[in-house]
């Protein structure tokens, strides 16, 4: 009887340290136009990196159209130039929505306004790294459309290792 006991605190325990979506290894914080890049991340041979992006958007704003290309190196050599698709909805985690609201004045008086904000992670592309080595993750967001407004909130890029 101990020993089904044993083994079932164990299996839990084992189960609860795993991280099912990878270990987090950086987030960046994406601008529209510039370059932001995770440099000198170490990788061996078949390290798995999958990049998610986290998106924020709001209802009260209209949503541009957005694509993020991305390159990566190692010893100064271009190995994969690709975008993403960051509205992709096939593998969603860490989604919440948030009710929330401002004050908005006019002459007939001030009235509240209310909106809904949807945070989400979205698993966007994996890289499997071809040899041991650093590599260099370099992204861009570019705006596709004559909205300036990234969603009027934030998209950021997680590097997760498998």
């Amino acid at each position: 009887m101990s020993k089904n006991y044993l083994f079932s605190v164990l299996f839990i325990l084992g189960l609860s340290s795993c991280n099912p979506v990878g270990k987090e290894l950086t987030v960046l914080e994406l601008a529209s136009g510039e370059i932001i890049s995770a440099e000198n991340v170490s990788l061996k041979k078949g390290d798995v990196i999958t990049i998610w992006t986290k998106v924020s958007k709001s209802s009260k704003d209209e949503a541009g159209v957005f694509a993020v290309k991305f390159n990566v190196e190692t010893n100064g050599q271009s190995i994969l130039l690709d975008s993403l698709n960051v509205d992709a909805e096939d593998h969603i985690i860490n989604s919440k929505k948030t009710k929330e609201s401002y004050t908005e004045s006019s002459s007939s008086g001030d009235s509240t306004v209310y909106y809904t904000v949807h945070e989400y992670e979205t698993e966007s592309k994996k890289f499997t790294a071809p040899a041991e080595g650093k590599y260099t993750f370099d992204f861009k967001l570019i705006d596709r459309s004559n909205n300036s407004s990234l969603f009027g909130n934030k998209l950021a890029i997680i590097l997760r290792k498998s």
